[in-house]
């Protein structure tokens, strides 16, 4: 290793970090502050959607929040939460050498299935609704798919169960909470 490779390193995830908080914090706030959206109920649905992820879109929409800017917060986070976990599944590979020896292993059985190989990817649409956007990161990594198209994936499977779930809670406001 060259003595540079420290400081790009640093610069790197110094870097990741960055679009990932810019993404996660910088989006959402100033947005809800211009569309006139809480600002108490948004920093509750940014920190409900860390925990229950896409399951979080009930406390935006019960606290008065607009469908589209829920759906806004809650994918602006799963953007900036997997692109930081890509970072740091990188960041393990390139400094532990046991974590880059596991990741050739299973990268190289992962090619060596032809049906895994040209369709598992399609599969982190499913994981994501049924798993959340932590584990398919990872899977992604472990398994060596292109983190660009795990990317949009990821969001898209992230996406529709979004969808649904604020579909889901907006009906049962209706239900519930009928306007007289």
């Amino acid at each position: 290793m060259d003595d540079k490779s420290p400081t790009r390193f640093s610069l790197h995830n110094t870097g990741t970090l960055a679009v990932s908080a810019a993404i996660v914090i910088l989006l959402p706030l100033p947005v809800a502050f211009i569309t006139g959206q809480s600002l108490m109920v948004t920093l509750a649905l940014m920190a409900s959607t860390f925990i229950i992820e896409y399951g979080a879109a009930p406390v935006g929409i019960f606290g008065g929040l607009d469908r589209i800017f829920v759906l806004f917060v809650l994918s602006c986070i799963a953007l900036g939460v997997t692109l930081l976990l890509f970072c740091l599944c990188g960041a393990l590979e390139e400094r532990w050498p046991r974590v880059a020896r596991f990741l050739e292993k299973s990268r190289s059985r992962a090619q060596s299935s032809p049906f895994l190989a040209k369709y598992g990817i399609v599969g982190l649409v499913p994981l994501v609704i049924v798993l959340g956007f932590y584990v398919c990161a990872p899977a992604a990594c472990i398994l060596g798919w292109r983190r660009d198209h795990a990317t949009a994936l990821i969001m898209a499977g992230y996406i529709i169960a979004s969808i649904v779930t604020i579909l889901l809670t907006h009906g049962a406001t209706m239900v519930f909470l009928p306007v007289a």
